[in-house]
């Protein structure tokens, strides 16, 4: 029998990694980073953390069904699944929200149909209320279309692919499917329309990093691709590419991009789901007590970041203070939400077991929570 319930906590990390990179992205926007002769250039890319989140989700919630198909044992509950992804988006996101709104004024969030949309988290789908509310949450948008179509998805590969091959050959169709989508966006949509913007933003055009996430999960559960840290030099080399990825129309820049983001996400994740358990330089890093404790954080971190740089650049403090005091100040708001809130929502939808879910092997010398 396959363990589904497996524990990978060098992901952790990932996580923090991600989280804080978007959170260097809003400080570089809010002070006039962007704006640099050659440093911005890359500064204006930072929100490559967003990917990396999709394709966290893809290969964390996609693993077990792919080990259950691979077991040949019957699938994971869609009504737990379902009830452990709301306890963990939801109790937080509804607090900081209203929390968020009532401090900012944003009364829309409160009046009708804005209620709807920011407490449904379907923002991502609406261009006038695209960065209402919280401003990063319309990736949650994104995340939730994903949670509510991935029992689909699994359904599907369980009674049309056929074996490991046929599996990625599907996961290669989602591919398709999302460039196709994008592609098309990019052919007949105004580009000047507020809609342009939601349509690439939407789930079929991010259906792709997703699907590279569930991909590293079946090669996961075959015992499939071994791989090392050097995964993170592709890494920087694409995140290079994407400083210097300046096509004037519309088509080759966004479709590049998106491809180059893809390529980065893909290769920060690799060392942590696929590397040989023995480790190396970069699972030393991602094992790294402190990076792991932003990971857990680092949904409510991701939540409240924004607009607590808001409030300190509102001021006029310096820039190296917002700097260092808006990291500090999205770090503790992060720890305040999961250990006020996050934590025990989660165990609403994690009963004790008898047994303590199995955990990856990480290197003994690296320090990690284990």
């Amino acid at each position: 029998m396959i363990a589904r319930d497996v524990r990978f906590p060098l992901v952790d990390a990932l996580r923090a990694i991600a989280a804080l990179s978007i959170v260097a992205y809003h400080l570089a926007f809010l002070l006039g980073g962007f704006d640099l002769d050659v440093a911005g250039r890359w500064l204006a890319r930072l929100n490559v953390g967003v990917p990396l989140f999709f394709a966290i989700s893809g290969f964390l919630l996609y693993r077990p069904w792919a080990a259950a198909r691979l077991a040949g044992e019957p699938p994971p509950s869609a009504r737990r699944y379902a009830v452990r992804r709301a306890l963990r988006i939801l109790p937080a996101y509804w607090l900081a929200l209203s929390v968020i709104a009532l401090l900012a004024g944003r009364s829309d969030v409160f009046s009708w149909p804005g209620a709807l949309v920011h407490y449904g988290l379907f923002q991502g789908y609406d261009a006038g209320r695209f960065t209402g509310g919280i401003g990063p949450a319309w990736t949650l948008s994104i995340e939730v279309t994903f949670y509510v179509l991935l029992p689909l998805l699994a359904l599907a590969m369980r009674r049309v692919a056929g074996g490991l091959r046929g599996e990625l050959a599907m996961l290669v169709v989602l591919v398709a499917i999302s460039l196709a989508f994008k592609a098309a966006v990019l052919a007949l949509a105004d580009g000047d329309a507020p809609a342009y913007l939601v349509l690439l933003a939407a789930l079929p055009a991010q259906l792709d990093m997703f699907a590279a996430g569930m991909a590293l999960a079946v090669l996961r559960v075959a015992g499939i691709g071994r791989a090392g840290g050097w995964w993170w030099l592709v890494a920087l080399a694409a995140f290079s590419l994407l400083g210097l990825w300046t096509p004037a129309a519309d088509a080759p820049r966004v479709l590049g991009e998106h491809a180059l983001q893809t390529v980065v996400a893909v290769s920060l994740l690799i060392p942590a789901v696929l590397a040989e358990r023995e480790g190396g330089a970069v699972r030393r890093l991602l094992a790294w007590r402190p990076l792991a404790w932003v990971g857990l954080i680092s949904y409510g971190l991701y939540l409240w970041h924004l607009d607590a740089i808001r409030q300190l650049v509102d001021a006029d403090l310096p820039a190296p203070v917002v700097i260092v005091a808006g990291t500090a100040a999205s770090i503790a708001l992060g720890a305040a939400s999961w250990y006020a809130l996050e934590r025990y929502a989660l165990r609403l939808g994690h009963p004790r077991r008898r047994e303590p879910r199995p955990a990856e092997p990480v290197p003994a010398t690296s320090g990690s929570r284990g």
